[in-house]
């Protein structure tokens, strides 16, 4: 590894040195990887023959006048409420200038890129050229990268991607040269149910049919539109035809229509499947007879490339469900770890909430999973929050004890100054405790400080996934330090300037999708509850406040009323921003969901076998088909499309509440692994733990159909 990172280091430095010889014109950086991160390790630099694509995404003009169209068309309350733009028509308002194109255009030719290298889009294009090339364009050397997680392969630049200066101000970004975003998303998060955990209600096993039972939507709606089209998308993800034809049989599905668009077939790569079997399965299931677009994207690409991709499809679908999400980028303050863009993040999130924003005003409604790490987010990253040791130790069960006194030790690493300190074993698999658990000095100390706090019982304990729990009779206070070389473990104090206590997702926490979070539904007459690792869900559903992202005015008299309503709840205020965006917007039940999985990831056929997933996941596409039900009455009717929703489903929670189940039960205070005491709770009217509730379909139908 040593070996690795001096190589890589070498290259670092002789890449920057070109990047000041060459073509003799003043350059700034675009792009840049000094260290990738931490899950991916260079592996060796690439022939200058192999290929390797990005797109350049041209600045836009008119940004004002786009959003106010937005807003002005998704306004239930206005004249122009449904009367949605062509992209002929979006592209009249926001094209950049004839002259911006044609400086970007002239570089590239001067760079000897053909025109049978590139597509030309209104404010984008796509390149595709060998390394050499694109070594020469952007004066820089490209690497290849390995993926701990995946162990895919990409190509991304070594330290520095320049551009000349009149080009630079010309454009927002270039995706594929830095990012590495594709392996942090939430693609483990939908995960396997269980069904063993004692003392808890047992709750409902999901199909099709019980969900149309309990949301009341009537067995003979299906759709009937040919102009009615719903889309998945999909990362790195491909779903299974011998699964999806088994699971129509199992559940006497008929009528399912999937086109295949996006990226070739991913099978032999090595790429997942029980998400997009679970999307598939489910949204062609509730939204039955609809056509259904499954738009994969390929290795490496991201959100923003999923925007550009289906924009590109005359007509674009009328609904779209994404099961994904990463951090937002609170996260690089305190863990350095930022190397996943390589790029300014909020240029990153600006401009994909305008591709949102474009999509919208074509008249497509996008629902987004809330994420699968409740409030404090992702298991890998969330640290500085205090485990509840009381209410929440242990929740998967396994551990010699329920309770504990210090859940967490403190590793401070002296050596690394840029690196947060390591809260063990809370984020145990974020930069701070890798770079330290992995050095023998510090294994050693992980039990030199288990034997000089023997006299608290002191001991480390695993559940039944493996999960390491500490357990302590004595406060964290009370804990004997043990001091290393450049590094020093104590119990744990919570101090709020050793990071954030919640980790909001993006997409969810965008202003311009459907946020949708999970719930649990029971056997017996309990009433609907958020989905959470505490009350037998293997997930807990996403939600909070934004980091980044203002607060839209469709939410603000509701996320008021929640402010004001059980103040004594909420979580300190310092740890949130009660001016931002609030999320989830919506919920649907997101556990304990029958699908089917085919035996061979390496395939496409059965054999297969019926297995039982929770997460948001499963909310997200499921609500999807049961709004393009609604999409199907409003097109037999003559009428035009939802669009972005959100301003209505807030309106209707005003004006007719009874088109929602208000959920009141339960919280988001866990994410996959732990329990903090910090969180949002669920309460009359929204919350950032359910939004405004699951949906009565019938009673939500009828409401729409009488505004539209």
């Amino acid at each position: 590894m040593i070996l690795k990172l001096i190589i890589l280091l070498v290259i670092i430095l002789f890449a920057n040195a070109k990047e000041n010889s060459g073509d003799g014109l003043k350059r700034e950086t675009i792009a840049n990887i000094r260290n990738p991160p931490s899950y991916f390790n260079f592996k060796s630099l690439p022939n200058e023959n192999e290929i390797i694509e990005f797109k350049i995404l041209i600045k836009q003009n008119n940004l004002n006048i786009l959003k106010e169209k937005f807003w002005d068309i998704s306004n239930p309350k206005s004249l122009n409420y449904g009367k949605f733009l062509s992209s002929k028509e979006i592209d009249s308002i926001i094209s950049p200038s004839k002259k911006d194109v044609e400086i970007i255009l002239n570089w590239l030719f001067d760079n000897k890129i053909n025109k049978s290298e590139m597509i030309v889009f209104s404010d984008y294009i796509k390149i595709r050229i060998n390394i050499l090339k694109a070594s020469n364009l952007f004066k820089t050397n490209f690497g290849i990268y390995k993926s701990e997680i995946s162990n895919k392969e990409r190509i991304r630049i070594i330290g520095d991607a320049s551009i000349p200066i009149n080009v630079l101000n010309k454009i927002d970004l270039v995706l594929g040269l830095s990012d590495f975003i594709e392996d942090n998303k939430m693609s483990e998060t939908m995960r396997k149910s269980r069904d063993d955990i004692v003392g808890i209600s047992k709750q409902l096993s999901i199909s099709p049919q019980v969900l149309k039972d309990y949301y009341g939507i009537p067995n003979d709606t299906i759709g009937t539109n040919s102009k009615n089209v719903q889309s998945i998308g999909a990362f790195s993800d491909y779903y299974s035809t011998g699964a999806l034809e088994t699971f129509d049989q199992q559940f006497s599905i008929e009528n399912v229509r999937v086109l295949n668009a996006g990226s070739p077939l991913c099978y032999e790569q090595g790429c997942g499947q029980l998400e997009s079997d679970l999307d598939v399965q489910y949204m062609t299931a509730i939204g039955n007879n609809i056509t259904t677009m499954f738009l994969e994207s390929g290795s490496g690409e991201w959100v923003l490339d999923w925007c550009t991709s289906i924009q590109a499809f005359d007509p674009i679908p009328n609904v779209a469900s994404i099961s994904y999400g990463w951090i937002e980028m609170e996260q690089c303050e305190i863990t350095q770890d930022c190397n996943n863009l390589g790029v300014d993040s909020t240029v990153y999130i600006e401009r994909t909430n305008v591709e949102f924003q474009k999509i919208g005003l074509r008249g497509t409604s996008i629902f987004v999973s809330s994420g699968d790490d409740g409030s404090p987010g992702f298991f890998d990253v969330f640290g500085n929050c205090p485990v509840d040791g009381i209410n929440g130790y242990c929740p998967f069960g396994g551990c010699e004890h329920t309770t504990t006194n210090c859940a967490t030790i403190t590793i401070v690493n002296s050596n690394f100054t840029e690196s947060p300190n390591c809260f063990y074993p809370v984020n145990q698999m974020g930069i701070a405790c890798r770079e330290l658990i992995i050095v023998p000095e510090v294994i050693d100390a992980l039990g030199t400080f288990q034997q000089v706090n023997a006299h608290c019982d002191f001991q480390y304990e695993f559940d039944v996934f493996g999960y390491t729990h500490i357990y302590s009779s004595c406060l964290c206070e009370d804990l004997t330090p043990v001091s290393g070389e450049g590094f020093k473990m104590v119990g744990y104090s919570f101090d709020p300037s050793n990071g954030p206590v919640f980790n909001p997702e993006f997409p969810a926490s965008s202003p311009y999708v459907t946020s949708v979070g999970a719930t649990e539904i029971y056997e017996s007459p309990q009433p609907e509850s958020v989905c959470s690792i505490q009350s037998g869900s293997i997930i807990t559903s996403g939600g909070g406040f934004s980091v980044t992202q203002s607060q839209p005015q469709y939410q603000t008299n509701a996320v008021n009323r929640y402010l004001e309503q059980q103040p004594s709840s909420l979580p300190p205020s310092f740890s949130f921003n009660s001016s931002n965006r609030a999320y989830p917007d919506i919920s649907l039940a997101g556990s304990k969901y029958s699908i089917v999985q085919s035996n061979n990831v390496s395939s496409n056929l059965c054999p297969c076998i019926t297995i039982s997933v929770d997460g948001t996941s499963c909310s997200s596409p499921s609500i999807a088909a049961m709004f393009s039900l609604i999409n199907d009455k409003l097109l037999n009717s003559g009428k035009s499309t939802l669009g972005f929703l959100n301003p209505l489903l807030y309106q209707a929670a005003e004006e007719s509440p009874n088109v929602f189940n208000d959920i009141i039960n339960g919280n988001n205070n866990c994410n996959r692994m732990y329990c903090c005491e910090f969180g949002y709770k669920a309460i009359t009217g929204f919350d950032p733990a359910s939004g405004l509730g699951s949906i009565v379909y019938s009673n939500m139908e009828n409401y729409i159909l009488s505004q539209k």
